[in-house]
């Protein structure tokens, strides 16, 4: 007896762990939303209709349980008579089991054995009337199995039931959703890719999927487009492309991708996400405010050339929904004129501030949801529009619904969700109604109908198709919804009054990196050169830079890393193409010249200066007044070299000395590193002054000499007739007579 009841002690336990699995499988905290999959021993397939027209109509449920076979189980209904849920608060308590509780319950599947498999597929019908729906509204519905000999409960499923009788007036919501085309960058500099995964996501990946929800939804939806993704695809599929040093054909699928999206949105609202969707917060806070500027331009004008239509970027959607003040000034001064944002980014003011604010009292918080645009005021003339995504609508319509079930379980939230939006417009005109009846006023031209926003939390989300535009479709079909697009969105004029942005320290850590964009910022400047040498200047690595400030980077510094390097080396080639000789020089005597050669073997021509200072100034000075010699603006043509000469000062001959080159730009910006040129001192001058003054003393003395003798000869008393020496003709005896006589 004791072996017995310790195991069925154990079966008991082991029974409840499911059970309790069950019962959180859809818990979230309160705002939050819980999509997982159903627990295990049930699994509901089917509550139909989703929107309840007709009190006596039947509501289908259809499912299966899974246990023990041969075990009995029961299933049955969990709800709250004539109790609607007040707010969409209330509504998230009752799934988290947080203060809401069913109060009323009834058996639809008496005592009924699992089968040798371990299944009960099961199906039964309820109606409004017979759970206690008396009024419009969204009400709580529980689908319980428990086991008939124990009475323990083995699963449960908590979902809505949303009562929207015909002829009912039910105020209208207009919903606006947001969907990203959106993609990591898979180029490093615009012609090395680093890899081959977009091909596998456009034939049969993420990218394919988004083609097919592209195609499968109507014209309600507001697209963003990254124009980089569009590049990318393009290159791939126009010719012969390098993949990491490995050469490989242009991919026909991508063209086929390409032409598909093309055509999928020609009858739809697209947007154009700034160039590479980068992460704009992270820029502006390291100094690199030009760039998030340029990506704006960049996104619109590229999007428009690649889809063939005007293409608007004047809507930014920022990493996260999350930005701050000085990102927000940016973007505006950039010419943006609307952000998107993730609703908790810009929250309601509490009630008892507005009341102090205002002297007016407004619903408690929580109770009334905000419309989905409100005013931001910026440096700019004219303040942003600032879209508020709604936080439980997005996270439905991008969560993971894979697990069975899920899909039709975040459907019905969804359309309970904005059914309770609409119920809160009632509530609230009705409240109106009473202070503004001695008036004459009516409730419902002071209450303006609610506008919200749904869109993914993250922009490289994985949608499923047929989850998508089944809910748009729902959401399309629902008495309380009318879909929109998101450029009609405007504040209205009397929304509920919000604080101001929120920006979290955990939203600042998860920017990119400082280090890693101080080696983006070194790059920027080091293309702006390459840019600028030329004479026409070509932007040859501007969009490498800005898909290297991409949000999709977040969290994946490697790959980010690796992407960097690759795009330095690819400047540091070309930079290589212009350089300086650094070929040893000589110079002869204290003063002189030193020839310094630039090639240039790019096919363009240049235009740089020179800047030469001496890095040996105890043997070598350059000789100019401040020590540095900088040449004019000096053009070089394509494949040709230029020679300039360097006027230098020996000081000291023994040992060679150098000079330090550095090319400038025509906008003095540094082109590449410095070269060091050695300078050798042969000291032949000294010499040959030597020796060409000895020479001049000798050739001096010899003409001296040569006067002096001429001179002397002149002295003598006799010359010969023409003036010629010597005695006259007949006389020579006497005269060699006379010389010999002794005086």
């Amino acid at each position: 007896m004791i072996r017995k009841a310790a195991l069925l002690t154990l079966l008991t336990a082991l029974l409840a762990s499911p059970a309790g699995m069950a019962g959180t499988a859809v818990a979230a905290a309160p705002g939050r939303v819980a999509v997982a999959a159903p627990a295990d021993p049930l699994f509901v397939s089917e509550i139909t209709p989703e929107v309840v027209r007709d009190a006596s109509a039947p509501v289908k449920v259809a499912g299966t349980v899974s246990g023990t076979p041969g075990s009995y189980v029961r299933i049955a209904v969990r709800y709250s008579r004539d109790r609607p849920f007040a707010s969409r608060a209330e509504m998230a308590a009752y799934l988290a089991e947080q203060g809401y509780v069913t109060t009323n319950w009834s058996t639809r599947v008496q005592a009924t054995p699992v089968d040798q498999s371990g299944k009960l597929p099961f199906e039964f019908t309820v109606t409004p009337a017979e759970l206690g729906m008396p009024r419009p509204g969204v009400y709580p519905f529980e689908i319980e199995v428990t086991d008939s000999a124990t009475g323990q409960r083995l699963g449960i499923e908590r979902t809505f039931l949303t009562y929207a009788p015909k002829g009912e007036q039910i105020p209208k919501v207009k919903l606006a959703v947001a969907l990203p085309i959106v993609d990591r960058p898979h180029r490093a500099d615009d012609g090395t890719f680093m890899d081959d995964d977009l091909s596998a996501s456009l034939t049969s990946g993420r990218l394919a999927s988004l083609l097919q929800t592209v195609q499968d939804t109507g014209a309600g939806v507001t697209w963003f487009v990254d124009p980089a993704l569009l590049d990318d695809v393009r290159v791939l599929s126009s010719g012969p492309r390098s993949v990491r040093g490995t050469r490989k054909n242009a991919d026909a699928a991508a063209g086929q991708w390409l032409n598909g999206l093309r055509s999928a949105l020609t009858d739809k609202t697209v947007l154009a996400t700034p160039y590479a969707d980068p992460d704009v917060t992270a820029l502006v806070h390291n100094g690199l405010d030009k760039q998030a500027a340029a990506s704006v331009q960049r996104g619109a004008a590229l999007a428009s050339e690649l889809l063939g239509r005007q293409i608007p970027g004047t809507t930014a959607w920022p990493a996260g929904g999350k930005i701050d003040r000085d990102a927000v000034d940016e973007l505006a001064m950039s010419g943006v004129t609307s952000v998107l944002l993730s609703g908790d980014a810009l929250p309601p003011r509490p009630a008892a501030q507005d009341a102090t604010q205002t002297g007016q009292t407004t619903s408690a918080p929580g109770q009334i949801t905000p419309d989905g645009a409100a005013r931001l005021d910026t440096v700019a003339d004219d303040p942003l529009t600032a879209l508020l995504a709604d936080p439980t609508l997005s996270e439905l319509l991008g969560g993971d619904v894979s697990a069975p079930g899920a899909a039709m379980l975040a459907r019905q939230r969804f359309l309970a969700e904005t059914a309770m939006i609409a119920f809160e417009q009632q509530t609230q005109r009705t409240q109106q109604g009473g202070q503004l009846g001695r008036t004459g006023q009516t409730a419902a031209a002071k209450t303006a109908s609610r506008t919200v926003i749904a869109a993914p939390g993250s922009h490289l989300w994985t949608p499923d198709p047929a989850f998508v535009s089944g809910l748009l479709q729902a959401a399309s079909a629902a008495p309380w919804l009318r879909m929109t697009t998101l450029d009609s969105v405007k504040p209205g004029r009397a929304g509920v009054p919000r604080g101001d942005l929120t920006y979290t320290d955990r939203d600042r850590q998860a920017e990119l990196s400082r280090s890693y964009l101080a080696t983006v910022r070194r790059l920027e400047r080091k293309a702006n050169a390459v840019a600028t040498v030329t004479a026409e200047h070509t932007d040859v690595f501007h969009t490498a830079i800005l898909r290297l400030a991409s949000a999709s980077w977040r969290g994946d510094a490697k790959r980010a890393t690796a992407f960097a390097a690759q795009v330095q080396k690819a400047i540091d080639d070309r930079m290589d193409d212009v350089s300086v000789l650094d070929t040893p020089r000589a110079v002869a005597g204290s003063n002189g010249q030193v020839p310094v050669s630039v090639a240039n073997n790019l096919d363009k021509d240049i235009q740089v200066k020179i800047r030469v200072t001496s890095a040996s100034k105890s043997r070598l000075a350059i000789d100019t007044r401040d020590g540095v010699y900088v040449t004019p603006t000096t053009r070089i043509l394509a494949g040709r070299s230029q020679l300039v000469n360097v006027p230098v000062i020996i000081r000291d001959a023994r040992g060679d000395a150098s000079i330090s080159v550095q090319l400038l730009t025509d906008g003095d910006e540094k082109y590449g590193s410095a070269v060091r040129v050695v300078v050798r001192a042969t000291g032949y001058t000294g010499i040959a002054l030597v020796i060409v003054g000895a020479a001049v003393v000798i050739m001096l003395a010899a003409v001296v000499m040569r006067i002096l003798r001429r001179r002397s000869r002149k002295a003598f008393p006799f010359d010969g007739p023409d003036g010629a020496d010597g005695p006259p003709s007949g006389e020579t005896g006497a005269v060699s007579a006379e010389r010999t006589q002794s005086p």
